[in-house]
């Protein structure tokens, strides 16, 4: 073990900490109507294709592939089935695949954008070694992650992910008006969203309306949007 580096209960226990500072200020009560028809302006999911996003993290050459399926899954939620959009997440290292995630998304009525989880497959030298991270509503945990609110303004805090024992992401809305530029153009009016991660890291992403993610910026770097389609 790094002795510069806590350990699992430290680690575990600045979770805790920083999960039970943090107060959600946005909690509607959703109602799913169309689920798949994901068109929030801010993550447009039933209109993408495919996105390239790369960069550097970590001093490693970073890749991320987000590809939406056109497939879905049941969930039940309040005694009623809700499909979710499929979109699976390939995450590349210096070109070598690390993880597939494919995450299950959907849209209530008010336009909000909802996390029913993801299955996980981390690989470790080009073979599957684990699951970590995997986590299914109503399998794992009956708090549905709100992952992007159909309006969004400076302030808003929100859980796309809480499921103890596995991931929490805490999120908060810190900017309305951002400028970004990027390998795909030149965005305004892109919106910041902090988010605390189980460990305690912090992460930022930005999105573009009528594209989504635009960048996302963590401790050790950043990936920007290559392509979009």
């Amino acid at each position: 073990m790094n002795a510069n580096k806590p350990g699992l209960a430290a680690l575990l226990m600045l979770a805790a900490c920083s999960s039970s500072r943090f107060v959600p200020n946005y909690t509607p009560t959703p109602v799913f109507t169309n689920p798949t028809a994901i068109t929030n302006s801010y993550l447009p999911l039933s209109s993408l294709q495919q996105d390239i996003l790369s960069g550097t993290e970590g001093g490693k050459a970073s890749r991320v592939r987000r590809t939406n399926t056109g497939t879905t899954k049941a969930f039940t939620f309040n005694g009623q089935q809700v499909m979710t959009l499929v979109v699976i997440d390939s995450a590349f290292d210096n070109d070598s695949l690390v993880e597939v995630a494919k995450d299950y998304f959907a849209q209530s009525d008010a336009g909000d954008v909802y996390y029913f989880g993801e299955d996980v497959d981390n690989y470790v030298g080009g073979q599957l070694a684990n699951h970590e991270g995997s986590w299914l509503f109503g399998v794992n945990t009956n708090t549905l992650g709100l992952f992007l609110p159909a309006t969004l303004s400076v302030g808003q805090k929100f859980r796309s992910e809480y499921v103890p024992g596995i991931t929490t992401e805490n999120n908060e809305v810190v900017s309305v008006s951002e400028s970004v530029t990027v390998p795909t153009g030149s965005y305004t009016n892109c919106v910041k969203i902090k988010e605390i991660l189980s460990d305690g890291a912090v992460e930022y992403k930005l999105y573009a309306s009528g594209v989504g993610i635009v960048k996302e910026i963590s401790e050790d770097g950043a990936i920007e949007l290559q392509t979009h389609n």
